[in-house]
């Protein structure tokens, strides 16, 4: 990813609230951390966000040009997780299994 891409209003908006939760609280800012996992032809990637030694990672698996809202993704559960709000999952597919016809 180009380093002088900007970010956009949301990933500020996350970033910026886990941000000041970490300075608030006097700790380490967040660490964002990409994954990817190749899928044939094609390479799925994600994100994951350690603060205080915890990871929290996204749900979904993106495509690449699509890994900030992975960031963004990650960064609102890690902030959801530290506040006490329950985060909700997303729903959870079956890779791997083709469709049928009955």
């Amino acid at each position: 990813m180009a380093a002088n891409k900007q970010e956009t209003y949301v990933e500020k908006l996350q970033s910026v609230c886990l941000l000041c939760y970490c300075s608030t609280n006097q700790i380490a800012p967040p660490q964002f951390q990409d994954y990817s996992d190749p899928r044939g032809i094609r390479t799925a990637w994600s994100s994951g966000v350690i603060v205080q030694g915890r990871e929290f990672r996204a749900h979904l698996w993106r495509d690449y040009r699509y890994l900030a809202q992975s960031r963004e993704e990650a960064a609102e559960i890690a902030w959801k997780a530290l506040n006490g709000i329950p985060v909700t999952s997303a729903p959870q597919y079956a890779y791997g299994q083709g469709y049928t016809s009955r």
